[in-house]
């Protein structure tokens, strides 16, 4: 209850209501849907119709046996026109600080690993989208990007950002959100001697993989037949000298990274590069099951798209879509949250079963539906007793080693935005 207190006590702060607010004369007057109640109503996920969203958030605020309008759907459109997207970030800090607070980390060999991928979006059909963000092939789109503990599943950092704005550019964003004591997972497309510069200038580790044709001394690494090597990595190419500049870091600097070989189970080999340069303390048998680890964030977007629906917006300008976008982060966190707490208490439970249990995210997130409103007002901690309670019984086993192939060019199956479920 500490943490939710810790979230909440800012919604009330005079300096933190200005600190978030468009306008200085925002959220000044006395009215329902005050700046605490659009931030919890935002929180609570509203995915079908809008009055009737309205009308459950107040019966649970107010306690109310039976739905009345208090707030219309115009009425919260125009108040959240008022809202920055950035109180969301602001929140979702306070988060991190307190599992960082309650010694809530695990660590690798003592560091904590992370990861940075990105993704895209669909956006509404609205001209003011393709115009801010982009489109692709006739539809507007946003391009996502993430910071992500790999072993609590928490967001640290996230953005929602034009097309034009790259994932390396993004992942330039992210490093100064790294903690000091981290180890930072990419795949193939991010790999750049001024990703490698800014690492080694902020001493921070890295483990990356690297396309097999990324430059001659990988070429001669792979064909060398070595597990394991350590090399002085240039920027020889103009434009990796180009991006150097860019990127604030000395063009001529020389790295000390270490290449590293893995069999995959297809027979084919793939290279891995890191900065973790001790043998002793990191063995090179330990980086293929570290980078499968990577797998995470992937599975992270797919919790945002398909079991928050983050495509299904409830609003349609460029500040609706980031309200929601952060918003949806920082309610996936708590949930996650919860799940991390619950484990250990669900791995004694089943300590006998063959397989690995865990909390089913989707029924999980469900349990939170208006509940987190109550939660968070009214610090209740039966109720969060509750709510643990119910996400401990439903279960889903955790089954290792699988994969499938990718299906590519799927069709898409988006449901009509413009028909919303009452319910």
């Amino acid at each position: 209850m500490k943490i939710v207190q810790k979230i909440t006590s800012p919604l009330d702060c005079p300096a933190f209501i200005a600190a978030h607010r468009q306008n200085p004369q925002d959220f000044t007057r006395r009215r329902q849907l005050t700046f605490k109640n659009l931030v919890l109503f935002l929180l609570n996920q509203p995915r079908t119709a809008l009055q009737t969203e309205l009308d459950q958030f107040y019966r649970v605020l107010n306690q109310a046996s039976t739905e009345t309008q208090m707030v219309t759907a115009q009425a919260f459109c125009k108040a959240r026109k008022k809202l920055n997207p950035e109180v969301f970030e602001s929140l979702n800090h306070l988060l991190q600080q307190q599992i960082d607070c309650f010694g809530l980390r695990q660590k690798w060999r003592g560091l904590r690993v992370l990861a940075v991928d990105g993704s895209t979006v669909h956006l509404p059909l609205e001209s003011t989208m393709a115009t801010f963000f982009g489109s692709h092939s006739g539809f507007p789109m946003a391009r996502l990007s993430t910071l992500y503990e790999v072993a609590d599943g928490q967001t640290l950092h996230s953005l929602i950002v034009p097309l034009t704005v790259g994932e390396r550019d993004c992942a330039h964003l992210h490093l100064e959100h790294l903690p000091a004591d981290s180890l930072t997972l990419f795949d193939r497309g991010y790999p750049g001697h001024w990703l490698f510069a800014l690492f080694a200038q902020q001493q921070r580790h890295f483990l990356m993989r690297l396309p097999c044709g990324y430059n001659a001394q990988v070429k001669a690494f792979l064909y060398s037949g070595q597990v394991e090597d350590t090399q002085l990595f240039v920027a020889n190419h103009p434009e990796a000298r180009l991006f150097c500049s860019e990127a604030g870091v000395d063009p001529a600097s020389q790295i000390e990274l270490r290449l590293i070989r893995v069999e995959l189970a297809n027979g084919e080999s793939e290279v891995l590069l890191t900065s973790l340069l001790d043998r002793e303390a990191f063995p090179a048998e330990v980086f293929a099951e570290l980078y499968h680890r990577r797998w995470g964030i992937e599975t992270d977007f797919r919790r945002l798209k398909q079991t928050l629906t983050l495509d299904n917006f409830s609003g349609r300008s460029v500040t609706a879509v980031k309200q929601d976008f952060h918003a949806a982060q920082l309610l996936k966190n708590l949930a996650l949250l919860m799940q991390h707490l619950l484990q250990p208490v669900i791995e004694q439970r089943h300590k006998g079963r063959k397989l690995r249990w865990k909390v089913n995210f989707t029924q999980g997130v469900s349990r939170l539906k208006n509940t987190l409103v109550e939660l968070l007002v009214r610090h209740c901690a039966q109720g969060l007793s509750n709510v643990l309670a119910l996400m401990a019984k439903s279960l889903s086993a955790v089954r290792s080693g699988r994969s499938f192939a990718r299906q590519r060019k799927r069709a898409a199956s988006r449901g009509c935005e413009g028909y919303k479920p009452t319910r």
